[in-house]
């Protein structure tokens, strides 16, 4: 892809779209519930994701053979074998791979976890915690348990469709992978602690809601009353929980959202700073200018040709 290429937004691929991309394993159960989930191994070198893009489901990549750089929000990890990968939707990836490169991919919407009777509630604010840990090994213990499950899965997908419990089999296989999944992540924060976490509960609730709500709405939104408004709550009180469950005020989440959409369009999209800064509802150049040299101490064009 040359520069001329350069997509004009950050595309944001959603699990039917993935499903077309790849060879889905097995034969697809049909019905709508498995619209919203996928299995797939990695074959190739993975051209479509070598420039930003977002998908619209949790991500988690298991690494069976070879490695793989990956960007999500700009920070680098390295993918290697009997390595796990792990993403929320809102985050922005990108993907460079080599040849000998295998890994068993699943991508779970919501929605679907919701169909299946589990509450992403509970598993996203694991997700949320993990910050600079979203790849790290696993034991020779949960990698054969997840190669197991996943393995159980693609079984199951490969039966002819008519058997009687196939989708519940498979329903109820996909659930035991997703809560064995949940279980690692766990495990891996109390022995790894990202930082000392306080006493959470009703707190937890807010920051999932504030992450909800910034995820929809930094591209137009970025002041903390808006934020506040939404959830009928002051925004001291707002700043005050952010800041206790996350280490950072509602700003610094605000800009981090924005400065990561602006330092991605600018690099890798073919849209002026001018349409950058309209597109972040900026009111005008200048204003964006300023906001982004103060958050990152470059002007747009110097970070562009950087």
């Amino acid at each position: 892809m040359t520069k001329h290429d350069k997509t004009p937004e950050i595309p944001c691929f959603t699990i039917p779209v993935l499903a077309d991309m790849g060879d889905r394993q097995g034969t697809p159960v049909s019905g709508p519930l498995f619209r919203n989930f996928l299995i797939a191994k990695t074959d190739s070198k993975m051209e479509a994701f070598q420039f930003p893009c977002r998908i619209g489901a949790i991500t988690i990549g298991i690494c069976t053979a070879g490695e793989s750089r990956i960007l999500s929000n700009l920070r680098e990890y390295t993918l290697t074998e009997g390595s796990m990968f792990v993403s929320t939707p809102q985050n922005i990836l990108q993907v460079y791979s080599e040849h000998d490169f295998r890994c068993d991919v699943l991508a779970i919407s919501p929605d679907f976890m919701r169909q299946i009777h589990i509450n992403p509630q509970y598993l996203l604010p694991v997700l949320m915690v993990f910050g600079d840990q979203q790849c790290f090994p696993l034991s020779e213990a949960n990698r054969s348990a997840l190669h197991h499950l996943i393995l159980q899965i693609e079984t199951e997908m490969q039966v002819a469709s008519g058997t009687h419990f196939t989708t519940e089999i498979i329903s109820g296989l996909i659930s035991a992978t997703i809560y064995k999944i949940g279980d690692i992540l766990t495990r891996r924060i109390e022995q790894c602690p990202p930082q000392e976490q306080p006493r959470r509960n009703r707190a937890e609730t807010y920051f999932r809601q504030f992450m909800q709500l910034l995820s929809e709405s930094f591209k137009t939104e970025r002041s903390v009353a808006y934020y506040a408004r939404r959830m009928c709550i002051t925004p001291k009180y707002l700043t005050t929980l952010i800041k206790r469950i996350s280490n950072k005020s509602v700003s610094e989440w605000i800009d981090e959202y924005v400065i990561l959409e602006a330092k991605t369009l600018l690099k890798y999209s073919n849209m002026s700073i001018q349409e950058i800064a309209y597109h972040l509802n900026f009111p005008n150049q200048s204003f964006f200018g300023s906001y982004f040299k103060r958050n990152t101490g470059l002007s747009p064009s110097q970070y562009k040709q950087s």
